[in-house]
């Protein structure tokens, strides 16, 4: 069955025609303001682009004994389709008419061998760059390739993109591209038959705006499989700051001695506890449960677990009782089952992995007992890849995500392929996955980058893996992730002062909404160029926050225009680091001189009343939705502050066109300070102090007079 459910495709129909052989002779057509698709009587099949042109086309191979079309309405609005019906097979063009995207879908009528993939194109449009994400670890990104597991990415010079991908069946599916034919909707070639009834989407999206056709096609595949949005404030795993024992840790297969390793932890947490900066959580990786080889840090790459329950060398009472005593939850790390494993015994497994309902539900009890709040799964790219048929990767990634669910733990996938990714869009609970390699560091930022893009399509939040509280840049790019933020510091080396950069109080992270990822610009560059610069943005509300980086020694600065960035008006750019900023026109640029082999900016629009909220300039991302909410009118702006635990104060920067008036609606605000220079002024918000109201402040900010 495809995508879940056959109710996709049975949704109430509006209106059928159908021609039965020998009664047609020429092609059926379905057409919306966007996308034409067709079934001629031969069996030949297209797609086009209304806008561009681009064609798709294909043919069955034999001709059609009936073409139907039909009307109807599903999750993703109204549409239109063709359906061709052979012998053996049903082929359909389903067009929907409120957005440029096509769903085809293959289903057998009869068993047989897995021949004759629908949809097969001839060839995709020339002159396409062409993007993807390889079947490897962590799904490295590829220019000039198109990996089988998809999506596809195509994009012309102007940023006119579609995006073609399996709908179902990730981990059996197989797209190839191939000269004179392009397989869009094939299955692995290691399942040689495919069972009547069987059923095989693909989703074809077409766009303008390389991120935000990708961010479309992403949209429509999670409704498809009914994934829900993903709050990165509702789970401490996404909202507050958490500590990493995984690889680059300083507490990987290590620990002081003195302390064994529930002592080592305990003091860690007092330590960020007593610097201002609590760790909300903390993570257990591979070395908390026992394991074929022992804990074992040289055979890491081999050490499947024998059973996942605490190592009672490490933790004596079990994994309940050192959670009570250190008083904090818990993200836990999985590998594979070992050889060696009872598992293997009581358990229906599928390669390394358990596929029983009743392993999924027992583990998930007792992690739930032991305080555990996110599971990681990792190596499913490798040793923890079930094998490829139509039937284990569903069971094993769904009985783990419905066992999980049900205790109301988070998932967190680790090592993917790219079709884990897509996979992913079929449960809610699966909230992050990692982007890039182990130990989050500068040779890892391009594949986080353009690896999120994915992650973020698909509704998920990049996880950017440890790195120590030192490493600003590192800290700058997991807090714009949105996703996890997780230090791995030794007892002694704790950066108190940058953490609390991307922190409120009680841990809490100030993010973005959505994870950073590359430009349409950077896109469009490194498809000509790949040393162009890197450039990087997200969101939080109408503010940008900007980051880039060299991609050769020889460059010193990369210049970003507001158009990039989607901004029409004047704009405020303010260097973070250099902590100076400037007025920027309407249509255009500024640079971003690189500093340490990075910059950062934050640009923020320039209100008609001529005021651009810039927030709380020491934190990373200044006007988070987490602090402030911000509703700009003609003449003024209004903006809510909360404030957490004992917060008594808030100071807020902003550029103003002529020296503001501020006045409190509700708490109380500070005297306005105002440089006629810079345009640049401050003032702080006092929350309202009366016995149970919310602790909250709310200012509105007019425009003064322009400075002539």
């Amino acid at each position: 069955m495809a995508i879940g459910s056959k109710s996709l495709f049975c949704a109430a129909l509006a209106a059928v025609t159908v021609l039965s052989a020998p009664a047609f002779a020429h092609s059926l057509v379905v057409e919306t303001p966007t996308v034409k698709a067709a079934f001629s009587a031969a069996g030949g099949y297209s797609v086009r682009d209304l806008r561009t042109g681009w064609d798709l086309r294909g043919s069955l191979g034999e001709r059609p004994r009936s073409l139907v079309r039909r009307s109807g309405q599903d999750g993703l609005g109204p549409w239109r389709e063709l359906i061709a019906r052979t012998g053996t097979q049903a082929a359909v063009i389903r067009v929907y008419s409120s957005r440029p995207l096509v769903l085809l879908r293959d289903e057998r009528i009869t068993a047989g061998r897995n021949k004759g993939v629908f949809p097969a194109f001839r060839a995709l449009p020339a002159g396409l760059t062409r993007f993807s994400y390889g079947v490897n670890t962590f799904a490295r990104y590829e220019f000039g390739a198109l990996g089988a597991q998809g999506p596809w990415v195509l994009f012309d010079g102007r940023g006119r993109t579609l995006v073609l991908s399996p709908a179902d069946h990730f981990l059996a599916a197989d797209m190839t591209d191939g000269p004179g034919l392009v397989d869009a909707g094939g299955i692995d070639p290691k399942i040689t038959r495919l069972p009547a009834g069987f059923e095989h989407a693909t989703l074809l999206a077409f766009g303008r705006g390389i991120g935000a056709t990708l961010e479309a096609w992403g949209r429509a595949l999670q409704a498809l499989n009914g994934k829900q949005p993903v709050s990165n404030r509702g789970n401490v795993l996404l909202a507050k700051l958490g500590y990493w024992t995984d690889h680059g840790g300083a507490y990987y297969y290590r620990f002081v001695p003195k302390l064994g390793y529930a002592g080592t932890l305990r003091a860690v947490r007092t330590a960020y506890g007593k610097l201002g900066v609590p760790v909300a959580y903390v993570e257990l990786d591979s070395w908390w449960y026992p394991k074929q080889m022992g804990n074992s840090l040289a055979a890491m790459a081999v050490n499947g677990e024998t059973v996942y329950r605490a190592d009672r060398k490490i933790f004596p009472r079990g994994l309940r009782a050192f959670d009570r005593k250190l008083g904090l939850p818990l993200a836990v790390h999985a590998r594979w089952v070992a050889p060696d494993s009872p598992y293997r015994r009581e358990y229906r497994m599928s390669r390394n992995v358990v596929l029983s309902r009743a392993f999924w539900r027992r583990t998930a009890r007792y992690l739930r007992a032991g305080g555990v709040v996110a599971y990681e799964q990792d190596w499913l790219s490798r040793k923890a890849r079930p094998a490829i048929n139509l039937t284990d990767p569903g069971e094993f990634l769904g009985n783990m995500a419905h066992a999980m669910a049900r205790e109301g733990i988070a998932i967190l996938y680790c090592m993917p392929l790219p079709a884990d990714f897509l996979a992913s869009t079929r449960y809610s609970n699966v909230v992050s996955i990692r982007v890039s390699n182990d130990e989050f560091k500068r040779a890892r930022w391009d594949d986080f980058l353009y690896t999120s893009a994915l992650a973020h399509a698909v509704g998920l939040w990049p996880w950017s893996d440890v790195f120590m509280s030192r490493q600003l840049p590192e800290l700058i790019l997991s807090t714009l992730s949105g996703g996890p933020v997780g230090v791995g510091d030794a007892l002694g080396r704790i950066d108190a002062a940058n953490l609390k950069r991307a922190m409120g109080a009680q841990s809490v992270l100030l993010k973005p909404d959505v994870p950073i990822q590359p430009v349409d610009a950077t896109f469009l560059a490194e498809a000509r160029n790949s040393n162009a610069a890197m450039v990087a943005a997200t969101h939080s509300g109408d503010e940008l926050e900007v980051f880039a980086y060299p991609r050769v020694r020889r460059q010193k600065q990369v210049t970003v225009s507001l158009r990039e960035l989607g901004l029409t008006g004047p704009a405020y750019a303010w260097n973070w680091v250099r902590r100076r900023g400037r007025r920027i026109p309407a249509g255009g640029s500024f640079p971003m001189r690189f500093r340490n082999g990075w910059a950062y900016d934050i640009v923020t629009p320039i209100r008609r009343g001529g005021i651009a909220l810039l927030g709380e300039i020491g934190k990373i991302v200044p006007l988070s939705r987490e602090r402030f909410a911000v509703v700009s009118r003609p003449s003024s702006t209004r903006v809510r502050v909360s404030f957490a635990g004992e917060e008594r104060a808030v100071t807020i920067t902003g550029y103003a066109s002529g020296r503001p008036s501020v006045h409190a609606r509700v708490g109380r605000a500070g005297a306005v300070r105002y440089n006629a220079a810079t345009r640049l002024f401050t003032t702080t918000a006092y929350p309202v102090t009366t016995p149970g109201e919310t602790r909250a402040a709310e200012l509105v900010i007019s425009a003064g007079q322009p400075r002539s």
